[in-house]
């Protein structure tokens, strides 16, 4: 309580106070000298960018969240599936996850996990993340690739050299946070060192959390009485806390006349464990205890260990510029119950994957008009995941169950691209795309030769004779046109034929075994999953048209609407598998009928449209002397899903939201009252057993100040601590018996969203 008075205090009060202006950083950033055309496009730099969350945008958000993910919340039609405390699926005008390309770096990186516990995102910390990009809807060829959604580019800071005055120089930045629902505290450093030619530095970082506390009661009875060893109380959410989260990289850089740029950079990514309050699992290693025979938790030793090399080449020519870039990433996987599970035994389970990537492309200055982009790219993955055996019984013993066994994925694509600037009023981006996608995985087997059937009338027999391998060839196609008349407005009109092929675990978890099946789900519904090897690639037509008006130096007020509509062949949604039988105890009706009980699912291609409206805007209302600059901005999204096939709901589609905010500045002080307001989830996933949510409205304060050397950021969530239920959270399995559909007295329960909490961070840099 001492803590909320005090920022409460800090973020009414202090804004009324001028401060010094921060003073302009002596060193420089690399920015390669470019051939310089009339638009103003250098290095190549196209007019269909997308949206930019730059470094402040960035440092707003940090003092909120530990989830890179979280920092896009601000994007018009963004939003996020909740998973672990570090490890949110971003969603944008309904695609999730791997619908959309997501690179850090330059680097595609992959997820090692059934659960999708590590997506790319996650393996970026909030306080290294310098800028963000985001094509919303329509991205370039150039940009896309193996995704019918939108293109996220999560970037770190750039290298930075010693200015043309000074022989050398030294930099630095540390901060730390900490915020009271959870008690989620951290840090981060960077220091490096550079002359005009070379430059070294090096970025830590660390976080960890409690389980946060909703703003009220959301617990079935029999949840107060089951038989766990770390038992959540009745307002904290289960399986929201991690500990250990550290991120660690090495950069080093080599500036050659102001024309080439050369990097090796070196990261690695810990987390000792991470609970996940949707899923059936947890991000936590376990170990066979030799004194009992049975496996128990290892929380000191990391269940997630990620590296990666990245390479990259940037070099200006006078025709334009080049790019190579090549990155290896190496994942070591392992997942258990906490001990706020139900305990009865453990279950490692553990994966293994390796990722080599690289591209090489050249933007190509043909005339004062016309730009050239071509390239090519590639990337190898490869995946092991198994369950060691728990005990010697036939359930779950004697063998190493193999869920996906040398399952590879490889990728090769090349793109054109020619964008032209007709006049000061027309732009058009053509580009066309093709990749080749090739999955395989080897033969499997389960804990005994009890798995080799089942009664869905799957198993290792039927997997391992069927066809395993893949080779799906994908064409991209986008058209963008851009329209200026005037310095007040302008209007973009676009169209793209998106292609993506089935990721692995969408093709290979094999087993209808209940128990099985419910540890493959990376969606969070608490449903069981079954891999079909038969999925052909989604194919997506998307149509847009934007428009954009603002005064003519936009500082004042702007206006933009993008409406759009994708039509998706192939969609991969998922069916209900037939069984005799009730789908679970306390089940009404069989597994293709019962409405109020986790099911048993198989992905299945089928037809879908989503359609949607994006509308953003900002007002300047005015100053006053001596008490600042007031503004208001605001932003509202609307996105529907429907499964042309079975006349069903998406999975997971966000209802209408809007986010409103006043705000006012005086000198380098910002502060800011902020209002989000979502509207009830009513429309849902029949086929999952999706649970309707209603709508709510919170309130958030903050304020932030930025002086020469440091900044401090505080913040009020969920002002006045209301209960609210996540739309996109997933159901709550996070306790009771994680190895089981579990019945009614399970079922129901959505995770909901954070009560009230005070948070604070500061960074200092030099």
């Amino acid at each position: 309580m001492k803590l909320f008075t005090m920022l409460a205090v800090l973020a009414i009060a202090l804004p009324t106070v001028s401060f010094a202006a921060h003073e302009q950083d002596e060193s420089r950033t690399l920015e390669l000298d470019a051939v310089i055309i009339e638009h103003d496009q250098a290095q190549g730099e196209s007019r269909f960018n997308g949206n930019v969350v730059n470094a402040k945008g960035i440092q707003r958000q940090y003092v909120n969240t530990s989830d890179t993910a979280k920092l896009l919340e601000d994007i018009t039609g963004f939003s996020t599936y909740s998973a672990g405390g570090i490890s949110s699926l971003p969603t944008i005008h309904g695609f999730a996850d791997d619908r959309n390309r997501t690179q850090v770096d330059g680097m595609d990186l992959m997820s090692a996990c059934p659960n999708h516990m590590n997506p790319a995102l996650s393996f970026i910390n909030p306080g290294q993340v310098k800028s963000i990009q985001v094509y919303v809807g329509i991205s370039p060829v150039s940009a896309g690739g193996d995704s019918i959604g939108s293109t996220i580019q999560v970037n770190s800071a750039k290298p930075r050299f010693a200015n043309d005055e000074q022989d050398y120089m030294t930099f630095g930045q540390v901060g730390t946070f900490y915020r009271s629902n959870g008690a989620a505290r951290g840090g981060n450093v960077t220091v490096g060192m550079a002359t005009r030619q070379l430059s070294l530095s090096y970025t830590d970082s660390y976080a960890q959390a409690n389980n946060y506390r909703a703003a009220g009661d959301f617990k079935k009875p029999i949840l107060k009485t089951s038989p766990t060893e770390d038992r959540a109380s009745e307002r904290e959410v289960a399986g929201s806390a991690f500990r250990g989260s550290r991120n660690r990289e090495v950069g080093l850089a080599w500036n050659l006349n102001d024309r080439h740029l050369f990097e090796v950079k070196w990261g690695e990514q810990s987390i000792d464990w991470e609970g996940f309050p949707n899923q059936r699992m947890d991000m936590v290693s376990s170990e066979l205890d030799p004194a009992t025979g049975s496996f128990m938790l290892n929380t000191k030793k990391p269940a997630n260990v990620n590296r990666v090399w990245n390479l990259h080449y940037l070099g200006a020519f006078d025709w334009g510029d080049l790019e190579v870039r090549y990155f290896n990433q190496d994942t070591k996987h392992s997942m258990d119950m906490l001990r706020h599970r139900f305990i009865g035994m453990y279950m490692p389970m553990l994966s293994d994957a390796e990722t080599n990537g690289g591209s090489i492309k050249a933007n190509i200055l043909l005339n004062q008009r016309d730009w050239l982009r071509l390239g090519a790219e590639f990337q190898t993955y490869r995946l092991d995941d198994w369950w060691p055996p728990v005990d010697a019984g036939p359930s779950m013993g004697p063998r190493d169950f193999w869920n996906i066994r040398n399952g590879k994925r490889d990728r090769l694509g090349v793109y054109g691209e020619w964008e032209a600037a007709w006049d000061s009023s027309w732009t058009t981006l053509i580009g066309l795309r093709t990749d080749t996608v090739k999955s395989s995985s080897d033969r499997v087997q389960g804990y005994s030769t009890s798995y080799n059937t089942d009664g869905y009338g799957f198993g290792s027999v039927r997997f391992n004779n069927g066809d395993r391998d893949q080779v799906n060839q994908h064409i991209d196609l986008t058209a963008l046109a851009k329209y200026v008349p005037d310095s007040q407005q302008s209007y973009e009109f676009g169209f793209a034929r998106k292609t993506r092929s089935p990721n692995l675990y969408e093709l290979y978890p094999w087993s209808a075994n209940t128990m099985a099946a419910l540890m493959n789900n990376f969606v969070g519904d608490g449903n069981a999953y079954v891999g079909n090897p038969d999925l052909k690639p989604e194919i997506a037509y998307t149509y847009s048209v934007s428009a954009d008006w603002h005064d003519a130096k936009r500082d004042k007020w702007f206006l933009k609407t993008t409406a759009y509509a994708t039509h998706v062949d192939n969609y991969i949604d998922a069916r209900r598998l037939t069984r005799a039988g009730s789908a679970g105890s306390g089940c009404d009706g069989t597994n293709m009928t019962t409405t109020n009980c986790y099911v048993t699912l198989q992905y299945q291609n089928v037809d879908a449209m989503l359609y949607g409206v994006d509308l953003s805007g900002s007002y300047h209302l005015g100053s006053i002397e001596r008490i600042g600059h007031f503004s208001v901005t605001g932003l509202v999204s609307y996105v529907r899903g429907n499964n042309e096939t079975t006349d069903d709901h998406l999975y997971h589609i966000m209802p209408i939201n809007a986010k409103a905010a006043l705000q006012h500045m005086s000198g380098k002080w910002i502060t800011r009252l902020e209002m989000q307001s979502v509207a009830a989830k009513d429309r849902v996933s029949e086929v999952r057993n999706e649970m309707i949510t209603p709508g709510y409205t919170v309130y958030h304060l903050r304020s932030s100040l930025e002086w020469q050397h440091a900044r401090l950021d505080v913040s009020i969530e969920n002002l006045f601590n209301k209960f609210y239920l996540l739309p996109l959270g997933g159901a709550y399995v996070a306790e009771g018996n994680s190895m089981t559909t579990g019945g009614a007295a399970y079922y129901g329960m959505n995770v909901p969203g954070m009560g009230r909490s005070a948070n604070i961070a500061v960074t200092f840099f030099y």
